[in-house]
């Protein structure tokens, strides 16, 4: 073993983080990420720990698994952070949408937010129902080399169907490549499949992620604050499951590409969850804004609010300010409302552009005349 990689042991060791190792040997985290991998060929596991302040940390343990009793767990020292919630980017497929992908990461490095979950179908696999640009063999690669890197984020992800369709059929593993060459974008469970569910343990909450979702049973909601669901390529809030006793809020996440369902807006989008919590880590509200991704900005055009503070979830109004659960999905006594701030002449243009032959764009030209406030403004 070559010097460096023993040093990098030996700091592991003394509990140096992947901050301290990158300024202590003058090495990329990229290179650490690497020789870190090699040391499993000399018999050392290392374990990684992910925290919400972006903050990746290495451990040398028994085993080759980084989660605790199936599930993942996520370090937190705070009481507020925001998450970016993404889906479906079908990488590789000519509905993919890479620059709308940068665009969240740039999104995500001025805001300071250091954690991206993803829902799964990262790449397009083997099958589509549009044209494939990149061979399913190369996809793999293609997004080990493309997908946005930044040393203080890093993303959590659940495969979809067309991720695990390129295992069933080429024998490629996602996982696998990801595991050894991109540190930064980690597995919520090393064997996750599309049509499982699995959670993400956050301090005394745990968040369930989801590619498809699944029909819940009663044991299966125990301690699940939140389910965030990729696949349906749509976004919904729905507060009440199966009319549980504990009702668990469920997320349908919006697709990070071009592609969708008939009547739903036809450009990339993404959620932010900011998380508030009380002096014991619980989850007290979570504040979810609709985020749409256009030619390089980010337009927030919507916020929900769920309250944790009482034993019914409902949505409640944040600094006296309204607000809406989207895709006429409304709890009781509350009306659907999307808002969207001042926008000049030339932004309500290109809104309509891209919207336009949709059934959605009656919906966003009324939103657009009834913004006079000016509380969602274009970031």
């Amino acid at each position: 073993m070559t010097q460096i990689n023993q040093k990098i042991v030996d700091m592991i060791m003394q509990k140096k983080t992947i901050e301290e190792i990158s300024q202590e040997l003058n090495l990329s985290y990229k290179q650490i990420f690497n020789r870190v991998s090699f040391l499993e060929n000399y018999g050392y596991v290392v374990k990684r720990k992910y925290n919400t302040n972006g903050i990746i940390s290495y451990t040398l343990g028994n085993d080759n698994c980084y989660h605790l009793d199936n599930l993942f767990e996520l370090q937190n020292n705070n009481n507020t952070f925001k998450i970016i919630v993404i889906s479906d980017l079908h990488l590789g497929n000519i509905i993919s949408d890479e620059e709308a992908l940068n665009t969240i990461f740039d999104y995500c490095s001025k805001n300071s937010i250091h954690v991206i979950i993803n829902c799964g179908d990262i790449i397009d696999g083997v099958f589509s129902s549009t044209q494939c640009i990149i061979p399913p063999e190369e996809q793999v690669e293609y997004l080990i080399k493309r997908y946005p890197f930044d040393k203080n984020i890093f993303t959590l992800y659940t495969l979809g169907d067309h991720d695990n369709s390129l295992y069933t059929s080429k024998k490629i593993s996602l996982t696998y490549a990801l595991k050894r060459r991109r540190h930064d974008i980690c597995s919520i469970s090393p064997y996750a499949t599309p049509t499982q569910n699995y959670v993400i343990k956050l301090n005394n909450n745990h968040i369930m992620v989801s590619h498809q979702a699944s029909i819940f049973e009663e044991n299966n909601l125990q301690n699940i604050k939140l389910h965030l669901v990729g696949h349906n390529h749509t976004s919904k809030t729905l507060l009440e499951i199966n009319n549980s006793r504990n009702t668990t809020p469920r997320i349908y996440v919006p697709p990070l590409c071009k592609a969708s369902n008939s009547g739903q807006i036809n450009t990339p989008r993404a959620l932010e969850l900011t998380i508030y919590t009380d002096e014991k880590f619980n989850f007290k509200h979570i504040s979810k804004k609709d985020l749409i991704i256009l030619e390089n900005m980010v337009l927030n055009t919507g916020e929900t609010i769920i309250n944790y503070s009482k034993n019914e979830l409902n949505p409640f109004d944040l600094d006296n300010r309204k607000h809406y659960v989207d895709d006429k999905v409304n709890p009781k006594n509350m009306s659907e409302k999307k808002e969207i701030g001042d926008l000049n002449d030339e932004q309500r243009q290109k809104l309509k552009d891209f919207f336009k032959g949709s059934e959605s764009s009656k919906k966003l030209e009324s939103m657009i005349k009834k913004a006079r406030k000016g509380k969602h403004k274009w970031q």
